[in-house]
């Protein structure tokens, strides 16, 4: 049958605004180039933490053999330096992602410097 209770007494849902963190994470979500920076610093933080294992060769290893070798895509490379070698014989891609440890350091001290 009927409920006992009137319908003026049931309370009303009440909404509860969201979270600062969430409101935030709201607005920088609908901004693609922020998400698109955002993915570039984490890609950028993962291959300097993993840069050992990610990397294919040690970064200060020679192959005498392949001095000069040209990049995979380019006539005369070869897949197993992505991005060619230097004048000495070292891997490119290996330097470079290795390289991002010394840069993003760098970028710390600077901003953090430039805070003081």
């Amino acid at each position: 049958m009927a409920s006992s209770t009137p319908a003026s007494a049931t309370p009303e849902a009440t909404h509860t605004p969201p979270g600062p963190l969430a409101e935030f994470w709201s607005y920088f979500a609908q901004n693609r180039g922020a998400v698109l920076g955002l993915a570039l610093i984490m890609t950028l933080l993962f291959l300097a933490v993993f840069a050992d294992v990610v990397a294919p060769h040690p970064p200060n290893e020679q192959y005498r053999e392949a001095t000069l070798t040209p990049p995979a895509w380019s006539e005369g490379g070869t897949a197993r330096f992505l991005l060619g070698t230097d004048a000495v014989g070292r891997d490119i891609l290996s330097r470079l992602i290795h390289g991002t440890r010394l840069s993003l350091l760098i970028g710390g001290i600077s901003v953090g410097l430039s805070l003081l």
